[in-house]
């Protein structure tokens, strides 16, 4: 996915967001251990690692709801902890799931919000209209929200910050809770958001939908990046392709015994009849291992090299740095 980078007067070399050597330590814990990247302005990425990894701690410390033990964080290139009032003047944010006044409308919220953000009446009456609109609850303006679905209600805490018109777009984990159709329906806003040039950052462990809507991903494992580059990059790369092999019939314990004691095969993950062999993408060793597996005597249906979804890719790089 190719994306259009946009611009500001405020220039950080193009990054919307920096941060440099990043750690937060809570007591004897230790939460984020030198966390260092960029987000350049107008890119989608996805933060992505299991519960506990760091995720909502960055989070929160990008938006000034934490200070770092060390380093530093920059937006558009201005200090948050210097001069937060200016740098987060450029970033709306869902931090966690946010509490909505059911007894409100989406108009009463955003109002109230709106006199928050020191915004002109004016400009809340024409915000609402077009916020609403892109989130599609332009027909649930003046419904009480408590009607929602948990899906809308997810809408609109993402539309309560694009009101004030941000730049820069955090969201932590803004799809957790949520049924397949609630899923699918945050998908297609953020995709829609991405083509309005916004630059967006988002938390997630749902590694597979990230991929359908990040253009760049970070992998964070307890508290370090093992990895931060284009989505397809990653996933192009040598080293993060795989042999698929299908068998004739399911494998013996024996089999499976036997086949992960063969030189260069690396990790082995076998289901049924099926393997995934990891042999840090080595492509020269394919026709030797093809003829190892028939000297074992297995009988092979189909041999491949394949590269690996974003969850594989995930677990192989988790377990290279435990």
């Amino acid at each position: 996915m190719k994306r259009c980078r946009k611009m500001n007067k405020t220039s950080d070399n193009g990054n919307a967001i920096r941060v440099e050597n990043l750690v937060k330590k809570f007591g004897d814990l230790t939460a984020l251990k030198g966390v260092s990247f960029k987000v350049k302005k107008g890119d989608i990425v996805g933060y992505l690692g299991p519960n506990g990894a760091g995720k909502t701690t960055t989070i929160k410390l990008l938006t000034n709801l934490l200070s770092p033990t060390f380093g530093k964080v920059y937006i558009n290139g201005i200090n948050v902890n210097k001069n937060p009032q200016k740098a987060l003047s450029y970033v709306g944010s869902l931090i966690e799931v946010p509490g909505i006044y059911g007894y409100l409308t989406p108009n009463e919220l955003m109002t109230h919000f709106g006199k928050v953000y020191r915004m002109s009446s004016e400009r809340i009456t024409k915000r609402i209209k077009k916020v609403l609109s892109t989130v599609r609850l332009g027909d649930w303006e003046h419904k009480k929200i408590e009607e929602f679905s948990t899906g809308m209600k997810r809408r609109l805490a993402i539309g309560m910050a694009l009101l004030p018109e941000p730049e820069i777009l955090i969201l932590d984990e803004p799809v957790m809770g949520l049924d397949p159709k609630g899923i699918k329906e945050i998908r297609e806003l953020i995709n829609k958001l991405g083509e309005k040039e916004i630059t967006i950052f988002l938390s997630s462990h749902l590694l597979q939908e990230v991929s359908l809507t990040c253009n760049k991903v970070i992998f964070l494992f307890e508290g370090e990046i093992v990895a931060y580059d284009d989505v397809e990059k990653i996933l192009e790369a040598p080293e993060h392709k795989r042999i698929s092999v299908e068998f004739l019939n399911p494998l013996s314990k024996d089999e499976i015994d036997s086949l992960r004691s063969l030189k260069p095969i690396g990790k082995v993950k076998v289901e049924g009849n099926e393997a995934k062999i990891d042999n840090g993408g080595e492509k020269r060793h394919m026709h030797k291992i093809l003829s190892l597996l028939v000297e074992e005597g297995l009988e092979v249906v189909s041999f491949n090299y394949e590269k690996k979804d974003l969850e594989d890719l995930y677990i192989s790089l988790a377990g290279e740095n435990e």
